[in-house]
């Protein structure tokens, strides 16, 4: 067995082998994985390159598009929606209570 080489080539070395190791990590960490739940609670990986994963990755993607396509094209745009939504309906039941006070008032004077 070849011995580490010593020295500042031996540190250079181990350094370049650490961020080659850190980037084949982050490489594994993107691509997709398919989990498979034989049982509540119990997934397995289907391995890359498996029978029926290039399909099961393309429903995954199509189920994906079909919810972004749902109220907005992304999640923020459609949280934007539905605080603008409430907003407007707290404005209007803000409204409706003024409007019933001031009848209320109106009323009161009458009397």
């Amino acid at each position: 067995m070849k011995e580490p080489a010593k020295g500042a080539i031996g540190r250079a070395t181990a350094v370049a082998e650490g961020v080659a190791a850190g980037v084949r990590r982050r490489q594994r960490e993107r691509e997709p994985r398919v989990l498979l739940y034989a049982r509540p609670g119990h997934p397995r990986i289907l391995a890359p390159g498996a029978k029926g994963q290039d399909r099961i990755l393309e429903l995954a993607e199509e189920m994906v598009a079909l919810a972004d396509t749902g109220e907005g094209a992304t999640r923020r745009d459609r949280a934007r929606a539905r605080r603008a939504t409430q907003a407007q309906e707290r404005e209007t039941r803000r409204a409706a209570r003024a409007r019933s006070r001031a009848v209320d008032a109106a009323t009161e004077e009458d009397e």
